[in-house]
């Protein structure tokens, strides 16, 4: 609310990973979980908690495992951004957002967690296996994984 009181033309997007309920209640007013599920930890709600109820949310984006795993992998090899899968997520909405509002715009997000957490998971070649998820790492950057 801080930055929309400084200027009103701000715009506030959720990034939500699928299978969650949050995209469904900006958009339509309703907690509907949509098909699908995520391995990003700790965000894709099924609830609105106090501190996102009444929040001047204008839109929000869909953003795949297969993205945020891509974009988590571009940070790190492409920017030597070591972050995990939420900020993964946060950084593809971000570049979803700028293709929907075109050149000349400012848009900010938040790198939220870090890799370190990562290791079993988003870092560990047969877990993205098992869930057909390896392809969304860039071709160069599949054999650093262990």
């Amino acid at each position: 609310m801080f930055l929309k009181n400084i200027n009103p033309n701000i715009k506030a997007i959720l990034a939500d990973p699928q299978g969650s309920v949050l995209y469904n209640w900006v958009k339509t007013g309703e907690l509907k979980r949509r098909e699908g599920s995520s391995i990003t930890e700790g965000i894709g709600q099924g609830r609105v908690t106090g501190n996102l109820e009444g929040a001047p949310i204008d839109d929000a984006v869909s953003i795949s495992d297969f993205d945020a795993v891509n974009m988590t992998y571009r940070l790190l090899h492409e920017e030597g951004i070591f972050v995990g899968a939420s900020s993964g997520l946060n950084v593809a909405a971000a570049v979803e957002v700028a293709k929907m509002i075109g050149p000349g715009k400012t848009i900010v997000t938040c790198l939220c967690d870090g890799g370190q957490r990562s290791y079993s998971r988003l870092f560990n070649r047969k877990f993205l296996e098992e869930r057909d998820l390896i392809r969304a790492i860039p071709e160069p950057y599949r054999d650093t994984l262990a």
